[in-house]
């Protein structure tokens, strides 16, 4: 067919992608997004039997952009194009493979990208979208020098390569996430520690200076010489105090995962319950009020579980859902009683208020490990 097709796959996965798994373990030790992406492409010629192959990544609302060209020139590497006017964008949209036996005769195709493939020798093209937990990260391409009807096994191979790249992006950026946590960690442990040793000891060192130059039969000179180290020490003092507030104030973009980092350790440190978090997505920056309203709402619900749980262990979960930001605390303990469904009890209301103020919402239900699940969610 000449214009565009939609598939159903139906067939299983080609055993072709069994042979990807120890490749794949390596990718994905890499934990960068971009070269995890760039090492499983070239695969994609091999798994799936195409000619050529290549990325398209949503840039902003409209357009997108194509990276990481594999048996092509090199002219497709940035390449972009609209939504609404490219192949790319209408699998992005319709989250499911799309192709055409002939690109240069598909309708709807802006003429850039036709007179792009025809330079390319490009014919037959498909597309597939990567996708995970429902949100499309952006479209793997085959493409094919002559006129080819993509059936079910080309798809499916290629359904496979782009769960494969969603993975990988999944957990670089969750690695990428939790290092920056992590490094933000220590930088706060640094401050605390700055302020234990050296602000002690300036702190000593100045109330010694000022005891001394009470002394009445110090010399004049003498004195004003203390003075200047007095004020010395108050300036490495002041400098100190400086330098620990930059260590401790968290950037936006992981001033959550910090808060609810402490939250968790504070729990188990309290109780000797497992507690761990989980980001499920890439968060944006939050508002510092709502920031603190989600961390707010986690320690509330953790202390719900100490309180009335009897659990085993807790998993607080972080991620994007509905436009907003998500927090859930789950707990594997004895579920819905009624301690935990008294609103005096569970502070679920004055939780839920706290958030209403910033317009979020709160929640309360069972979970499939017989326990409870607070969830606390606010907009972006």
């Amino acid at each position: 067919m000449s214009d565009l097709g939609y598939l159903k796959r139906t067939a299983p996965l080609p055993d072709v992608l069994l042979g990807l798994d120890e490749e794949y373990a390596r990718i994905l030790a890499l934990l960068d997004a971009p070269a995890a992406i760039q090492r499983l492409v070239i695969h994609v010629p091999e798994l799936t039997g195409v000619d050529t192959a290549f990325i398209g990544d949503l840039d902003g609302e409209d357009q997108m952009v194509l990276h990481h060209p594999v048996n092509l020139s090199g002219m497709v590497e940035g390449l972009t194009a609209p939504i609404g006017a490219s192949l790319g964008g209408r699998v992005f949209a319709a989250r499911r493979p799309l192709w055409t036996s002939d690109y240069r005769s598909a309708s709807g195709i802006t003429p850039r990208f036709k007179s792009q493939a025809e330079a390319e020798g490009l014919v037959a093209i498909i597309a597939v979208p990567i996708i995970h937990h429902d949100r499309v990260l952006g479209v793997v391409y085959g493409g094919n020098r002559g006129e080819t009807d993509f059936g079910d096994r080309t798809a499916g191979a290629l359904e496979g390569v782009a769960a494969r790249m969603a993975t990988a992006q999944v957990v670089a950026e969750r690695a990428r996430h939790a290092a920056e946590v992590a490094v933000h960690e220590e930088r706060r442990r640094l401050a605390v520690e700055l302020h234990d040793t050296v602000g002690a000891v300036l702190f000593t060192l100045r109330a010694g200076i000022q005891r001394l130059r009470d002394e009445p039969l110090l010399d004049t000179e003498v004195q004003y010489r203390l003075g200047a180290i007095e004020q010395q020490a108050a300036e490495a003092s002041a400098a100190l105090r400086g330098s620990m507030r930059v260590l401790h104030a968290p950037p936006e973009q992981v001033a959550l995962g910090v808060a609810l980092r402490e939250h968790c350790r504070a729990f188990a440190e309290r109780t000797g319950v497992a507690a761990r978090i989980i980001t499920l997505t890439e968060l944006p920056s939050l508002p510092r009020a709502r920031m603190g309203a989600l961390a707010d709402a986690a320690r509330e619900a953790l202390l719900n579980v100490e309180k009335h749980a009897r659990a085993r262990s807790v998993v607080v979960s972080v991620f994007t859902l509905r436009g907003g930001v998500a927090v859930s605390v789950s707990d594997d303990g004895v579920g819905l009683n009624d301690d935990y469904t008294r609103r005096d009890g569970l502070g679920l209301a004055s939780m839920a208020e706290r958030l209403a103020r910033v317009g979020g919402t709160a929640s309360i239900g069972p979970n499939e490990d017989g326990g409870v699940t607070v969830q606390a969610w606010i907009p972006t």
